[in-house]
């Protein structure tokens, strides 16, 4: 379940159109935000939602933001990530070796800005007992 609705994320983008995708853009982003909270330990609701407000308004406009980039990048499966030429006159495609450190970050900048300074990154999990 993403993280925030679609209603969100029009409100976000205003006055910007919403794009037709968004609804499955909030589920990749959220699936983003889960693996770079991957460990973080927070009180859930049924859908595994936040129940801290703040937490959730957090979650929510991080979701948006990587929504965002992905819908701006106009590669939403990642699957142009290690392209580093491109040429539409002969479909000339020249692919890097690798994608460390030479391609587009598939991780919004802004929000990895916006969970540090909510000291949400790095994760600093629970320690039981």
């Amino acid at each position: 379940m993403a993280y925030a609705t679609v209603e969100e994320f029009a409100e976000f983008l205003d006055p910007d159109p919403v794009p037709v995708n968004a609804a499955r853009l909030l589920e990749r982003a959220s699936t983003k935000l889960d693996r770079l909270l991957m460990g973080a330990v927070y009180k859930t609701d049924d859908d595994s939602l936040p129940l801290d407000p703040a937490l959730a308004a957090v979650f929510r406009k991080a979701v948006c933001i990587q929504a965002q980039y992905i819908d701006s990048l106009g590669d939403e499966t990642g699957a142009m990530a290690n392209v580093s030429q491109m040429s539409l006159g002969n479909q000339q495609i020249v692919r890097a070796l690798s994608v460390v450190g030479s391609g587009t970050p598939r991780v919004s900048p802004d929000l990895v800005d916006l969970l540090r300074t909510e000291g949400l990154l790095p994760i600093r999990p629970y320690i039981w007992g």
